[in-house]
């Protein structure tokens, strides 16, 4: 028996310490470079075998006992509150549900690491936690480096020169990663640990240093340059200026190299690689004009509308996406009367987030979930604080001085970004959670556990869960190979893949886009009740998802029921009157039909709203030419070529009206 429980006990460490080190880590090439699906499959993998071996152990104990602490409490109550949240969300829209799903149960899981480290891990086995959390993103900035100096076998999509992302598929990702664990690493270095580590660990401050100025995202500037100022000020409060000077030459260079870096990266030179220079960038950050800012404030009030019309628990945890559309296009109708110039910069459209935690919160979880996230994040702010004063160890307040400044960055972040909504980088804030209530003082409840129905359950969980998790990555990789194959003309193979992956566990993401992508497949091969039958499967679970009513009005259309087609192409422009796509389409139907007023009306419709829009253009040539307004035609149609010199088909009737001599 008790090696049994020494054979449960290393293992429950061993996949705890590895979710935390694979996480940063995982991404997945031959799926077109998806990053952030590897991560979360191998976090529910990993955590749920350690939630498995961890419950069979206790099973086993003669003292079945759990432990928690004061910080306990807001953790818990988030969770409740997210479930809640979740379930307001199904009563809004039942057929939503695997979204809001999808996000809860993120939610849930980190909540679970949270409980397993804390009763597993002790204060004597913190080191293990904290070196296998900073080895996986020593890799993850080394990687960054050459990756910055054109060593990648990535080679992902561009976020503009210069703009790295390392394994982490997004430069804002991966500046927030290093922001939020800069504070922890500074504090570690000033800390008497050994020489080796201390060299690692000032090698893995400096990469993090450049990698977050080269990622220019504004959020993760804020939240570091933050921290930086608050830990300063925290070190001086707790330990006296003298600490400073016995220290000097450790922050003179931190100080030195952050200086020397903003300078190297704010004017063109060899090392700045980045089309936008720090100055350039902050500036447009607070120019309400800016395209940037506008998308951004208009998310932000779609937003707090959500909220107005669902302010108890929000539209549902994950919900945003599902509603933004709809109530963008109040915000919309409010800028056009009182700020016309800027309602020109944005449109209605599915967004999944509203790059503001609090707001996004606000709106999916309500006034109820938003307290209840400010709570735990004052919570994880304040308390360490508290604790620094009690603990006579000098590295263990250290370490607590650490996490209230990765909290100060993370949450200064916030404001700009959506770092709660990175799978990996909540993943780190819990972690960060889970260090301090360790060094908390913590208290038992004993539970009542059988050995056998322990083992039952877990098996079963195991053998039920995990091949689920699976699957929803192999779902994901349906619709990537599936989207190549489409592109190739290769309809039957790839609603082949399609259906595969509906029937694979997708995530409620993944089920709105293999929804769409297979109705195309259907529409493509001709199949239009099965077109359709998916488009409205999809509409179902998404209401207002702009491009399923699209595709919907353009397979009537392309079926000549224009009646039906005009239905939808009305539904797409109540979310969006500027979808160029729906006017022109609309227009002709009109065209078709003979109604060539009405037709001319639309087409002048999508020139206001697109003025480079040579289809429309064109369109609106033929419409003039067939009223007999031939000079209006003529002159539309040499726009046309203004914009495009190769459109033959304007060419064409220039030369016919030319010959034909009906313009002068």
């Amino acid at each position: 028996m008790a090696k049994i429980k020494k054979i449960l006990n290393k293992s429950t460490e061993l996949f705890l310490l590895t979710s935390i080190f694979i996480v940063p880590l995982a991404f997945w090439l031959p799926a077109n470079e998806a990053f952030e699906l590897p991560k979360s499959t191998a976090f529910y993998f990993f955590i749920s075998l350690s939630l498995v071996t961890l419950f069979i152990k206790k099973s086993l104990d003669e003292k079945k006992e759990f432990n928690f602490t004061q910080f306990s409490l807001p953790i818990f109550i988030f969770l409740i509150i997210a479930f809640l949240s979740m379930l307001n969300g199904v009563i809004i829209n039942k057929n939503a549900f695997p979204l809001h799903w999808q996000f809860f149960k993120l939610i849930l899981f980190c909540t679970i690491l949270y409980f397993l480290v804390l009763n597993y891990f002790s204060k004597e086995k913190l080191d293990k936690i904290i070196f296998f959390l900073l080895l996986s993103h020593f890799i993850v900035s080394c990687y960054g480096m050459l990756q910055y100096f054109g060593i990648d076998f990535i080679k992902w999509i561009s976020f503009g020169a210069g703009r790295v992302y390392s394994t982490m598929g997004n430069p804002d990702y991966m500046s927030a990663q290093f922001s939020i664990l800069i504070p922890l690493i500074i504090m570690l270095l000033i800390s008497p640990i050994k020489p080796l580590n201390k060299f690692f660990l000032l090698l893995l401050l400096i990469f993090m240093f450049f990698l977050i100025i080269v990622a220019h995202g504004r959020g993760a500037w804020m939240g570091f340059f933050a921290s930086l100022f608050y830990l300063f000020f925290m070190i001086w409060l707790i330990y006296g200026i003298k600490f400073f000077g016995k220290n000097r030459y450790f922050f003179l260079t931190i100080l030195c190299f952050v200086l020397f870096l903003i300078i190297i990266f704010s004017f063109p030179n060899p090392i700045n690689k980045n089309a936008q220079t720090i100055k350039s960038r902050i500036k447009s950050g607070f120019d309400i004009t800016s395209d940037s800012v506008a998308v951004r404030l208009f998310y932000w009030e779609s937003a707090l509308h959500m909220a107005k019309h669902h302010p108890l628990l929000g539209v549902g945890i994950g919900g945003f996406s599902l509603n933004t559309s709809f109530y963008q296009r109040k915000v919309l109708d409010r800028w056009e009367k009182v700020y016309p110039p800027i309602a020109k910069k944005v449109e209605p459209h599915v967004e999944l987030f509203t790059h503001n935690d609090y707001l996004q919160t606000l709106s999916e979880m309500g006034f109820i979930g938003l307290g209840i996230f400010l709570w735990l994040l004052f919570s994880a702010f304040i308390m360490p604080l508290g604790k620094i004063l009690k603990d006579e160890i000098f590295l263990n307040k250290n370490i607590l001085l650490g996490i209230s400044g990765a909290i100060v960055a993370f949450a200064v972040n916030a404001l700009l970004n959506f770092p709660w909504r990175v799978m990996q980088t909540l993943v780190v804030i819990y972690i960060i959670f889970s260090i301090f209530s360790i060094l908390e003082q913590k208290k038992n409840i004993n539970i009542k556990l059988s050995f056998k129905p322990v083992l039952i359950i877990s098996l079963l969980f195991v053998f039920i869960f995990i091949p689920l998790q699976i699957n929803t990555f192999i779902a994901n990789i349906c619709i990537k190979n599936g989207q190549k194959l489409f592109m190739e003309g290769k309809y039957k193979e790839a609603n082949m893949l399609f259906e595969k992956g509906l029937a694979s566990n997708p995530r409620g993401t993944d089920i709105i886009e293999l929804l769409l992508y297979n109705g195309n497949a259907y529409n493509s091969m001709g199949n239009i009740d099965k077109a359709i039958e998916f488009y409205n499967k999809g509409l179902l679970m998404f209401p207002n998802f702009i491009e399923a009513h699209y595709n919907v009005g353009n397979v009537y259309m392309n079926n000549k029921m224009f009646d039906k087609a005009i239905i939808e192409y009305d539904k797409v422009l109540e979310l969006n009157p500027k979808f160029t796509g729906a006017i022109n389409n609309k227009a002709n139907i009109y065209y078709n039909e003979g109604n060539l007023e009405k037709a001319r009306e639309m087409y002048l419709k999508v020139l206001e709203i697109k003025p480079q829009s040579v289809e429309a253009r064109y369109n609106l040539g033929a419409t003039y030419f067939r009223m007999g307004k031939y000079k209006e035609s003529y002159e539309e149609l040499k726009k046309v070529l203004e914009y495009d010199p190769n459109y033959s088909l304007a060419k064409e009737w220039i030369d016919k009206m030319e010959m034909l001599k009906l313009v002068k």
